[in-house]
Parts: C-alpha cells; sequence; structure tokens
C-alpha cells in the first residue's frame, strides 16, 4: 500500500505543476495603464511553489474568465493586493514594478517629434507615477495634444513647469525640444546653436512667427525674403544684415554647376565670384533653386541668362570662344527612321571647324533643335550646308551614305545573306531604299515566288540586270539547313538538304519553287499527294529514286514502343519485315498525340493488335502473353488510411505454376476496365477469391492470412 502512494500523491499534484509550467508569463493588457506581465517564476520561488496560495482563493483559473480589478479595489485587499499591501510584499503605489513604462514620442504639429522620458522623470525621486496618472495624463497613447499656450496656463506639463517646482515651459524650449542645424538648397546652412547662443533671441522669436516647424513647414525664395519673409524678417538690414548682400555668410559653400542636357556646359561660382558679387547675378538675372529655369543659347544671344555680360562688350559673347563653357563635347546617335542609327562626331568635325561655323546658325542646339530629312539636307539644310559636295561629300551621294548611316550584311531566313558593301560596289543606297526595301522595323519580308514576280531583290535579279532569284540559290543561301516536318501521322520526318546535294545529281532549281515552295507560301503535302506525283512524289516514283509507296523508314523514323503501364513492347523493326506502314497506319494505329490506348478486351474483339492477332494471320491476343509483355511488374493496391497496402506479385505466381489466362481475363480485368472489389466480394469467389478460399491457396476470409497481403511498410 505505501508502494502505492507516493506515486499517487505525485500523480495528484502533476496537473497543477504541469499548469504552472505551462503558463510561465501571463500578460495583462489595462485600458489606461499599458500591458503588465505577470511572471509565475518569480512568484512561485516566493511562495514555495505553493500555487494553492493563489488558486482558487485569490485568482480562478478554468474555462470561465475571470472578471478584471481595478487599482482601487486592488487597493482595498483584492486580487494581487491581497499580498502587495506593503507588509507582505512590495506596494502597489510602486507602480513601475509591474507597469511598464517607456520613452514616449509625441507627435507635435507644426514642430515635429518631442520625446518624454519616463525614465528621466521617475529617476528624480520627487515624483510617482499617481502624481501625473490619471489627473493630468491618461497612461494611454490618445492623450489629446494641448498646445504651448494651454501649457502656459497650467495644463499638461505646464501643471509641473511653472517656473516654481520646475522651469517654465515660457522659456527654455531646447530643454525638451531637440534643435539641430538645417541644411538648404544651394548650400545654405542655418545653425540654431548660433542664433540661440547670441542671447538676443528666444524660439519664439521665429516659431511659428516666421516659420513653421515639421512637414508643414514652407521654403521661401529670396525674393520673398527680400520683401520681409521667412528669414528676411530679421535679416532687413537694421536688425542683422540684409538678405540682399552678404551672400557668403549663409551660403557658405557654392558649388560649381554642371548642365549636363546644355551640351556639357560648365559654370564655375568660383571664378565669378572674384570679379562679381552674387547680387550681381542673383536675383535678376538667375533665379536660384526650384524656380530657376534653363535658356537656350537663342535666349543667351538676345540678352537673356549669360548673355546679359557675355555679349561680346563686357566680356566674350555667347556666340564665340564655346569651349570656354562647353568644356566637352560628346558624339551625338541620331535615330532615323528608315536608315539605322547616324552618329554624329564632334571631335571629328572640330578637328576641322569651329563650334559657331555650325551653332546656332545651321545648327540649333537643346530643346530647340531640329531634325532634318535626307531632302532637306539635299536643298543645303541643316548638314548640307557643309555636305554639298564641293564644301565636303554630297550629304544625297549613294555613294557616300556608309560614311554616316552603318551598313551591316543582312541575315534572313535559311540563311540567306545580303552584303551591303558588296552590292555598294556597282549600286547606290537611292536604288534600293525605300523603294524595294524599307530600313528599319517597318521592313517585310518576301516569299521566293514573290520575288520571281519582281519584288524585293527579285527587281534586279531577273536575269538580265543580275542574275535570277530563280537559280543559282548558293550564291546567296551559304548552306541549305535540314527540315523537320511535323507530320500528324508518321512523327517527325527529316529532309536533309546535305545528302540530296551530295549526291551531284540535283541543283537547288531542280525542286525550288516548281516543286516545293519555301517560305511562309510553303504547302504541305500528304503521302496520298505524294503517290500522285507531287512533293517528293515527283522524283520518288520508284523510277528516278525509290517510290514513296515503300521504304517508309527511309524517311520516317521508327522505334520501338513500350507501354509502361502494362510492361508491353512493341517492335516496329520486327512488323515492317512482314507488313507496310500504311496495313496499320492510319487505319489501326494514329501516330503522336492524337493516337489513344486499347484495352486486352477491345483487342479481343479485333481493334488494335487484336486485327491480325486473331489467331488466324497471327498469334492471339487471348494467349502467349510474354511474347508482348516479357516484363510483368509487381502492383501495389494503396487502401484506405487505417489498412496496410496490398503488394500483388506478379513473380510469385507465374513462380506457382500459374499462366497469364489462369486470371486474365477471367477473374482480373487489366488496364482502363480494371474494377477493384472488396473483401466481401473475395470471400464470395469474385477476383483473388477465387483462387484464396477453395482451397486452392489460403483464405482470403481467414483473418489470421491477413498479414499475408496487407504488409506494413516500415521506414
Amino acid at each position: 500500500m505505501k508502494r502505492l502512494f507516493v506515486p499517487s500523491l505525485l500523480l495528484l499534484f502533476l496537473p497543477v505543476l504541469l499548469f504552472a509550467n505551462d503558463y510561465k508569463v501571463v500578460t495583462f493588457s489595462t485600458s489606461n495603464a499599458g500591458r503588465v506581465e505577470f511572471s509565475h517564476p518569480v512568484h512561485l520561488k516566493a511562495v514555495g511553489s505553493n500555487c494553492t496560495l493563489c488558486h482558487n482563493a485569490v485568482f480562478a483559473i478554468g474555462a470561465k474568465k475571470a472578471a478584471p480589478v481595478t487599482m482601487a479595489e486592488m487597493e482595498k485587499g483584492k486580487s494581487c493586493g491581497t499580498c502587495h499591501n506593503g507588509k507582505r510584499a512590495f506596494a502597489l503605489s510602486a507602480c513601475i514594478r509591474c507597469h511598464l513604462t517607456k520613452e514616449v514620442a509625441m507627435e507635435i504639429p507644426d514642430f515635429g517629434t518631442l520625446t518624454f522620458s519616463h525614465k528621466f522623470h521617475l529617476g528624480l525621486g520627487s515624483f510617482g507615477c499617481g502624481d501625473c496618472h490619471n489627473a493630468i495624463f491618461k497612461a494611454s497613447m490618445d492623450n489629446p495634444h494641448v498646445s504651448m499656450a494651454e501649457m502656459e496656463r497650467g495644463k499638461s506639463c505646464g501643471v509641473c513647469h511653472d517656473g516654481s517646482t520646475a522651469f517654465t515651459v515660457k522659456q527654455n524650449c531646447t530643454r525638451c525640444h531637440t534643435v539641430r542645424n538645417i541644411t538648404f538648397a544651394a548650400d545654405a546652412l542655418f545653425s540654431h546653436a548660433n542664433h540661440l547662443g547670441l542671447g538676443a533671441f528666444g524660439c519664439r522669436d521665429c516659431h511659428s512667427r516666421f516659420f513653421v516647424a515639421g512637414p508643414n513647414g514652407k521654403r521661401y525664395t529670396m525674393a520673398e525674403m527680400e520683401q520681409g519673409k521667412s528669414c528676411g524678417g530679421c535679416h532687413n538690414g537694421n536688425t542683422a544684415f540684409s538678405v540682399k548682400g552678404e551672400c557668403g555668410t549663409c551660403h557658405s559653400n557654392v558649388k560649381d554647376v554642371s548642365f549636363e542636357k546644355g551640351g556639357n556646359a560648365f559654370f564655375s561660382h568660383k571664378v565669378h565670384t572674384k570679379i562679381l558679387d552674387c547680387g550681381s547675378c542673383h536675383s535678376g538675372i538667375f533665379i536660384g533653386g526650384v524656380n530657376s529655369r534653363r535658356y537656350t543659347m537663342a535666349e543667351m544671344e538676345k540678352g537673356e541668362s549669360c548673355g546679359v555680360c557675355h555679349e561680346d562688350k563686357t566680356v566674350f559673347g555667347v556666340r564665340g570662344n564655346c569651349d570656354k563653357c562647353h568644356v566637352k563635347t560628346t558624339d551625338i546617335p541620331f535615330n532615323t527612321g528608315v536608315a539605322g542609327t547616324v552618329t554624329f562626331s564632334h571631335s571629328l568635325h572640330r578637328g576641322m571647324y569651329g563650334c559657331s561655323d555650325c551653332h546656332n546658325s545651321i545648327f540649333v542646339a537643346g530643346k530647340a533643335a531640329k531634325r532634318y530629312t535626307m531632302a532637306e539636307m539635299g536643298k543645303g539644310q541643316s548638314c548640307g550646308a557643309c555636305h554639298d559636295g564641293k564644301t565636303a561629300f554630297s550629304a544625297t551621294a549613294a555613294d557616300a551614305c556608309a560614311k554616316c548611316h552603318p551598313l551591316r550584311d543582312v541575315t534572313l531566313a535559311l540563311d540567306a545573306r545580303f552584303p551591303h558593301v558588296k552590292h555598294l560596289g556597282g549600286y547606290s543606297c537611292g536604288d534600293c531604299h525605300n523603294a524595294l526595301f524599307k530600313a528599319g522595323p517597318g521592313n517585310r519580308r518576301w516569299t521566293m515566288p514573290q520575288m520571281e514576280a519582281g519584288n524585293s531583290c527579285g527587281a534586279c535579279h531577273d536575269g538580265k540586270s543580275a542574275f535570277d532569284v530563280k537559280g543559282d540559290c548558293g550564291t546567296c543561301h551559304k548552306t541549305a539547313p535540314d527540315v523537320t516536318f511535323s507530320s500528324r501521322q508518321a512523327g517527325a520526318t527529316r529532309f536533309s538538304h546535305e545528302y540530296h546535294l551530295g549526291l551531284g545529281a540535283y541543283k537547288c532549281g531542280d525542286c525550288h519553287n516548281a516543286i516545293f515552295t519555301t517560305g511562309v507560301a510553303r504547302k504541305s503535302h500528304v503521302m496520298a499527294d505524294m503517290e500522285k506525283g507531287s512533293s517528293c512524289g515527283a522524283c520518288h516514283d520508284g523510277k528516278t529514286a525509290f517510290t514513296v509507296k515503300e521504304n517508309c523508314t527511309k524517311c520516317h523514323p521508327v522505334k520501338e514502343i513500350t507501354f509502361a503501364a502494362s510492361g508491353a513492347r512493341f517492335s516496329h523493326a520486327f512488323h515492317v519485315n512482314a507488313f507496310r506502314c500504311s496495313d496499320c497506319h492510319d487505319a489501326l494505329y494514329t501516330p503522336g498525340a492524337g493516337n489513344r490506348r486499347v484495352s486486352m478486351p477491345e483487342m479481343g474483339k479485333g481493334q488494335s493488335c487484336g486485327a491480325c492477332h486473331d489467331g488466324k494471320t497471327a498469334f492471339a491476343v487471348t494467349g502467349s502473353c510474354e511474347k508482348c509483355h516479357p516484363v510483368t511488374k509487381a502492383i501495389k493496391f494503396e487502401l484506405p488510411a487505417g489498412t496496410a497496402s496490398v503488394v500483388f506479385s506478379h513473380k510469385t505466381h507465374i513462380g506457382r505454376g500459374l499462366g497469364c489466362l489462369d486470371c486474365h481475363g477471367k477473374m482480373v480485368t487489366a488496364g482502363v476496365g480494371r474494377k477493384p472489389h472488396t473483401m466481401k466480394e473475395m470471400e464470395k469467389g469474385q477476383s483473388c477469391g477465387a483462387c484464396h478460399g477453395f482451397s486452392m491457396a489460403f483464405s482470403v476470409s481467414d483473418p489470421i492470412n491477413c498479414e499475408k497481403c496487407h504488409k506494413e511498410e516500415h521506414y
């Protein structure tokens, strides 16, 4: 009895121990004081792991959810207050022992983010949580925003920060609000430290009188500042230096400006500020910042922007000495609609000419630039101003096209190649473009019959101007690739150009295009058409070459076919020695994806293999199974969960002297017609039960034999 008592006692308390272990830390979400975490390990250690001190006298556990308890109720001895009364454990007034505190980020409208530090205030030792919560602040993140004016009247932080209990909210802004130096456009820097350090200004002298801080802040232009806005409220020449002068006081590090879209022009502030002050250009001539605009060279020539000074009197004019501002020039690609991409080389032309020879009298640079056609150049515009056949080669001379327009050999279908360079030896670009060929993506491809009718290459290659497109194929078609025809009835059929040309008796013109039309106009022919002399049948007639009616395997690839589901194999090599392909295709079999599988019962009725294998023409499909099915596989029957699967072994049963016909198709139908049988049906003599249950083999109805077929799989 004693032996059973101690284990029984342990089992009695085991659920309690397990329960305490499962709920190590419990988190309570309060309505106005954040989250509170209760630690079981800490408390169990203090009470000697005696769960019953709290459960269920103080805290009820179980399916019913306990009602929430307020701090006021705890102070009267309920819930946590049972122990936390200052005697048995620390008093409830030690708020942060249970309530987690954190640094609170407050979004201040028009002033950014302010951080309130619980750690700092509680660390003073003079204040407790109850001094603020919940009389002044709710312990949640949805406290209403209180303005500085309201704080000055004693609300929110102003209850203590009144100049008596703590520093006043009317001053010492930086004690709470973090300030930093602010960087503006044009390298202007505003220093809070510098302005506050003067001792003459406070935060409210600027905020929000001149500046609205935070995301709603606005940037002002220099022109607006000159009218008294923003910095101009003080920097007016009276209170402080004027924004109209002494730019370098704020803009301490102005950068040189690169105009990448303006011909790589470069403006140096360093050079100009040595001879001019900022006000000479800003803001009358140039407006800096987001309102700045770019000027064209034509506008500068009329006295705008740089042209105010650069007019050939004050300093060099904008019409000359281009390289003083445009420190480098780039080659310019022009995408033409009909003649590819043309690249203009500044470096080549500058070796012979100055910038002003072209700009802006012939070419207007920048956004005002205009594109010209070849016809316009032929009339002296654009490049044609010099490229007139006198000053330089003519822009419209056909033999000069290649000097600007990139030429390349064009590779077409069936390895046909068009050599531009070779043709330019006897013809000009204009002889073909754009009457015969449209250069670029809009060009179209022509078939050989269309060329024979005078289109495309056939316009010249007519046997008079140049060799005829009807012959001499190898002149353009460097190689003739092998062609694969996808035949629905006989699989993929390959035609070898290499083999036929290698015979030495045939040329391309013997077949193309009288017998075969190539390209998009190509037509496929059936075997019946070929037997009548069309397509391959024009030669393969039994006289010139072997007939298409026989010798199928010379063109059509045949292969041995394995039927994975049944392990059956069909040998083309064996059958074509005794039969023609047409004896089976397509009357019995459709090759390719359209073919269907036929079951053994269907074959027994004369379909598929059964058309010949009927016991007369050839052995019957109902006997000699191993002639076609040389390999038999074990078959696994997947059964519902909870019942071990069954693996049927052909090898075992054949080894016992059974033949295929002993089971197929008397008791078991193979293939798609197969029907599953239940154990009840087998016990009545169906399926396996035909043998297993009538003294021929162990019975399916005897429970002791179940494991002979149903075997568990162990991994």
